[in-house]
């Protein structure tokens, strides 16, 4: 893929990557935009029918409901499920759905067909400024920065310091690392991983002793950089409730792209499966 400098180019790939997250066909969500529509939906398909370019799931979901820019998202295995969502997200509901209220109602009734939350996120992707008209932030005094070869972030495969810059999975694998160097120590790294064809997405992560001292973000934006030069949509995913992860990302010149909230059967679920990881940034 080509270098992708401009912010027009970043909108169509991440439409494009929504529309095959969410089963729609090619150009539903540019053309929803278009015409000011709030919710377009689609019956979830199988994996082998989805598009090449989806994002890698570890599971199949049931359920994903997404707002893109102001436009709903809705795609669903069970019809029955799929209308009575768009009749509680009619009007402007879409927008509001990441309330708990609105939560409360959609696990509600979820419930009896044996479907559970299995979480929600807000998606960060790159804004003009950060594409288009960039200003580089300078390297705090006393650290350095550099990027690691595959061989050389072989050997944080088990520092949990660094859990959320690396995941060291097969199926989204590492492609890009950065770290932060303080007195010769590693002391924040930025990873990103193949999420799809299309998209990259960052994790970051830093030893508390330098937080605030603006290392996190610096590297997440230069990670951004080297992804966007070599073809790839950079995104940054966090909770919607972690408002530090999010200063950063803003910080680092992404904007709010979508809220995402996906549920799978209960009885795909694990007995002891462990809770998402947090991001830790600085």
């Amino acid at each position: 893929m080509g270098r992708i400098e401009s912010y027009a180019a970043i909108k169509t790939i991440v439409q494009q990557q929504l529309e095959a997250d969410h089963c729609l066909a090619a150009g539903n969500l540019a053309q929803a935009q278009a015409d000011n529509e709030l919710l377009v939906s689609a019956p979830r398909q199988e994996i082998a029918d989805m598009e090449p370019h989806r994002r890698r799931f570890e599971d199949h979901f049931e359920l994903r409901l997404s707002n893109y820019r102001g436009t709903t998202l809705l795609c669903a295995e069970h019809e029955r499920v799929r209308q009575e969502i768009t009749q509680l997200l009619t009007g402007d509901g879409g927008q509001w759905m990441g309330d708990y209220a609105k939560l409360r109602k959609i696990n509600d009734f979820l419930t009896p067909f044996a479907l559970q939350n299995t979480g929600t996120a807000l998606y960060f992707t790159p804004s003009r400024q950060l594409v288009e008209f960039p200003l580089d932030l300078h390297v705090p005094q006393n650290y350095e920065v550099r990027e690691l070869t595959p061989k050389q972030w072989q050997i944080f495969a088990d520092d949990a310091r660094f859990s959320n810059a690396l995941g060291f999975n097969d199926l989204r694998p590492d492609t890009a690392v950065l770290v932060a160097l303080f007195q010769g120590e590693t002391v924040g790294m930025a990873g990103a991983s193949e999420d799809s064809d299309l998209m990259w997405q960052i994790g970051i992560d830093v030893v508390p002793e330098h937080r605030h001292s603006g290392v996190g973000t610096l590297l997440v934006q230069k990670l951004a950089r080297i992804s966007l030069n070599r073809g790839f949509v950079p995104f940054y995913g966090t909770s919607p409730s972690h408002i530090v992860s999010q200063n950063l990302a803003l910080r680092a010149g992404f904007e709010p792209a979508w809220w995402e909230f996906v549920s799978s059967s209960l009885l795909d679920v694990p007995v002891g499966s462990q809770p998402s990881k947090v991001q830790y940034t600085n």
